[in-house]
């Protein structure tokens, strides 16, 4: 925004920024429960709002996330095939671009994480823009891949680069290639 020639910086107050983030939050887990035909149950996530309005969320909790593996027990989201889904999201109410008309939940880091242990296969959708080379390490990117009996560890590559995405997007994914009938 100009005024008299000068640029304003358009600020949301923080009471703003706190309310929308914690509507978000209700909205994300609200989503969880759309998808009861297909999940066996659902784990109370963990989440937290910080006094700047910037929110996280991690399904079920964040030592469950950062543990995953080969062996790790279905948590977060399970479905009634035994395949799972684990996720973090951490975002804040504001403008995502300068000339962006209104502000909005801006992501500053995703992953959303799906695992089937019956076909030994995960995919995992990430946002992580402190991490890795941008070279080697797309900003939006998608891992994909299986392991082998008896591995502990998930790869890490391949890393393919995708478009930003959301929870329901994944939701929708995951619906649509694994319990389409």
């Amino acid at each position: 925004m100009k005024r008299f020639g000068l640029q304003m910086s358009r600020k949301i107050d923080t009471s703003k920024r706190v309310h929308e983030a914690a509507r978000h939050i209700r909205e994300q887990l609200t989503l969880l429960y759309r998808w009861k035909d297909v999940t066996e149950y659902v784990q109370i996530p963990t989440t937290a709002l910080a006094s700047d309005g910037t929110g996280c969320i991690y399904m079920p909790s964040r030592d469950v996330y950062e543990h995953l593996g080969c062996q790790s027990s279905p948590a977060g989201v399970v479905f009634v095939d035994g395949s799972f889904l684990v996720f973090k999201e951490v975002f804040r109410y504001d403008y995502p671009k300068p000339e962006a008309p209104r502000p909005e939940i801006v992501y500053l880091e995703y992953s959303y994480h799906y695992q089937y242990p019956a076909r030994r296969s995960f995919f995992r959708f990430d946002f992580h823009p402190e991490v890795g080379d941008p070279a080697t390490h797309p900003l939006h990117h998608v891992h994909a891949a299986g392991w082998l009996e008896g591995d502990t560890q998930l790869p890490a590559v391949p890393r393919l680069p995708t478009v930003s995405l959301t929870l329901e997007r994944v939701l929708d994914l995951i619906q649509v290639n694994f319990f389409a009938d």
